[in-house]
């Protein structure tokens, strides 16, 4: 028996076996409610071991039981690094940031118990108006924002964005400072795969991983869909090839056991809808009855290099790792029902073109419980790379379509929501905000080698005038001051002793703000 704790923010702790925890959170900013959590799973109720998205939001009715991300690769003596779940009632990651400093360490000071962040634009429109007023006191959220890391844990200085109004590079609420979201509501959720063993077996790689789940009024494809964006940090100093980013589904249309799968390779889009035109409820969900919907997970910015069915019977990293590179569990092929081939896209027809049957419902297969896996394909991740990936989850049901025309009608679904995204992130707000455009792309520099000895070099993206160099340390004790820098490159001797400092690049009176460490 679960044992339910309130707490600030509308989130929920939960505890159970070996001393685990998790917080909960439900945003339900627009007609989906997506629960999530700080597990390493997401959309599904750990507490009372139940899906966790549902829409409309309030109805009880659900067409997920969760979501989850994968991460796998193979290290240079070929040996394969992995981090997998599916399910809350196994581990492989963590709550928290890990060290920066190439050795990828997981924070065991339990400052983090909680990794999620929730705060919506009304918040932060409302402290906007009020942050120049004697007395005025931030929100919770807002003054919880997790801006920065520990630097005395050696933690990346920078870790959620937030909106440098006064552009010191330091997250200040008093001085106008508000996190960076998308959305009229976001959650921000900070894990790693070094926090623990791997209940998958899976070897660590040492990866730090960054959502923002976030929502929209508007529109009704918007107001049906759940955004999620990924950023991914290779903490450690591993490289890792054949390196891929999976995304594990668990689409239950309200009742599971009647449910079919397809994909859509040109949309990047794996979906789910039910197998036939009435869905009865069971198993101790509440069923949509006539005219079921259909739920999909679109890739935004990625291609999906494989979209199939996951088999969840064993949970090994050897099992993962073969759904993530296009096979079974066994390490056999995905077959086409038509070609009897090989496939990388299982059921890529229209569910409604039944002069292209490649789908379940034109192959007229048994209904079930079905699961998928939708993988991205990076290539080689090599030390302190980052790399982005946007998803989101969407949804339709149309007046008296059916189950068959609503799953159809999910490819229109996708492109509004795809011209949405691909209109609206042109610019997103990060640390240096108060730069201009131009100054932005002026100011991009690089440091190396970093860490270092005293000795490092400052690349600049472009010769320019009007630069200065700025090195603090953690007590803000200016210990380095250029005033101009005249040329692309710059080698710089500080002669301090072994710490974290923070390297200002200030153009035109604004700051851009890197971490360097001396070792």
């Amino acid at each position: 028996m679960k044992l339910y704790l309130t707490l600030i923010l509308g989130l929920t702790l939960s505890f159970w076996g070996n001393s685990q925890s998790l917080s909960t959170y439900i945003l339900n900013q627009n007609n989906a409610e997506a629960i999530i959590s700080d597990g390493g799973v997401f959309f599904n109720n750990a507490g009372t071991n139940n899906h966790g998205y549902s829409v409309p939001a309030g109805s009880q009715q659900n067409v997920m039981y969760a979501l989850a991300f994968w991460y796998g690769g193979i290290d240079i003596n070929g040996q394969l690094k992995l981090s997998a779940q599916n399910y809350a009632n196994f581990n492989d990651q963590f709550k928290g940031p890990l060290t920066a400093d190439g050795t990828a360490e997981a924070d065991q000071s339990g400052n983090w118990l909680t990794a999620l962040f929730p705060v919506s634009q009304s918040e932060i429109t409302t402290h906007l108006a009020n942050y120049t007023n004697a007395g005025y006191v931030p929100s919770s959220n807002i003054a919880s924002w997790p801006a920065h890391g520990d630097l005395s844990l050696n933690q990346d200085y920078y870790l959620a964005p937030f909106v440098d109004v006064d552009g010191d590079g330091t997250y200040n609420p008093l001085a106008g400072d508000y996190p960076c979201i998308r959305g009229d509501e976001a959650v921000y959720v900070i894990m790693n795969d070094k926090g623990d063993i791997h209940e998958s077996g899976g070897d660590p790689i040492g990866l730090e991983m960054h959502y923002m789940f976030y929502q929209y009024t508007g529109a009704p494809e918007i107001s049906n869909t759940t955004f999620v964006s990924l950023k991914i940090i290779n903490r450690g100093t591993q490289t890792i090839s054949d390196f891929k980013v999976s995304t594990f589904m668990d689409g239950d249309i309200g009742f599971y056991g009647d449910d079919y799968i397809g994909s859509d390779s040109s949309r990047n889009m794996m979906f789910f809808y039910n197998g036939d035109a009435f869905d009865e409820g069971g198993g101790g969900t509440l069923g949509y009855g006539d005219n079921p919907p259909a739920v999909g997970l679109v890739s935004l910015a990625n291609d999906f290099q494989s979209i199939g069915i996951a088999d969840a019977s064993e949970n090994s990293a050897v099992s993962f790792w073969r759904n993530m590179n296009g096979t079974d569990q066994n390490g056999s092929d995905w077959i086409d029902p038509i070609s009897m081939g090989p496939t990388s896209y299982i059921f890529p027809a229209d569910p409604g073109d039944l002069t292209w049957p490649n789908s379940e419902v034109g192959l007229m297969t048994p209904v079930g419980d079905r699961r998928g896996v939708a993988t991205i394909d990076i290539g080689t991740l090599v030390p302190f790379s980052e790399h982005t990936f946007d998803y989101a989850v969407i949804y339709n049901r149309e007046d008296s379509a059916g189950n068959v025309n609503n799953a159809s009608g999910l490819r229109n679904v996708a492109d509004i929501v795809q011209e949405f995204f691909d209109t609206s992130f042109v610019d997103d707000c990060l640390y240096n905000n108060t730069l201009s455009l131009e100054n932005t792309s002026k100011a991009e520099f690089s440091i190396f080698p970093n860490p270092s000895q005293g000795e490092f070099t400052i690349s600049l993206a472009a010769d320019f005038s009007n630069t200065q160099l700025e090195i603090v340390d953690i007590s803000g004790r200016v210990v380095l001051s250029q005033l101009e820098l005249t040329s692309k490159e710059t080698s710089i001797q500080l002669n301090q002793p072994s710490g974290v400092y923070l390297l200002h690049l200030i153009v035109d009176g604004y700051k851009m703000t890197k971490r360097i460490i001396l070792g």
